[in-house]
């Protein structure tokens, strides 16, 4: 008996602990990315975002609505199978001046749809118009012609 329980509290003991404690590091560290709330000012130019910090607190950020961009996808042919496409997926919003990245659910019942359709305008300023031939673009254009020799 005393070596089972010996082997208990020199074993299982410090490898119980070892594993709650790299849980706890491992929900410290999560992706808190996710906006669960955004208020505009008076005038919009100034975004009020709340994003969770841990487990109940929220910390409110503010960011520049002119520095807030969905970012370039890369193929312009895989524009339709990308989740922000989706009425239920992840939109990715990148903040330009200090390099964070915001996640809002794209689903309509998350947004008040007065200003989603504005937001959405004012943020794909950057690839807004790109996709009506895959060889010109904004950034890249590539005026090629066959003659007729």
């Amino acid at each position: 008996m005393a070596f089972v329980y010996s082997a208990k509290r020199g074993i299982v003991r410090p490898t119980h602990t070892a594993y709650m404690l790299q849980v706890l590091i491992l929900l410290q560290h999560m992706n808190m990315d996710y906006v669960s709330k955004m208020v505009y000012n008076k005038d919009k130019d100034l975004v009020f975002v709340y994003k969770p910090t841990g487990f109940w607190n929220e910390q409110e950020y503010v960011y520049e609505m002119h520095h807030l961009e969905q970012m370039v996808p890369y193929a312009v042919t895989a524009i339709k199978n990308m989740s922000m496409q989706r009425d239920d997926g992840i939109l990715k919003v990148f903040d330009m001046n200090t390099k964070e990245n915001l996640k809002f659910y794209a689903e309509d019942k998350y947004w008040n749809l007065d200003v989603k359709d504005e937001f959405m305008a004012n943020t794909r300023t950057l690839w807004k118009g790109n996709f009506a031939n895959k060889y010109n673009g904004s950034i890249f254009t590539q005026n090629c012609e066959a003659s007729e020799e």
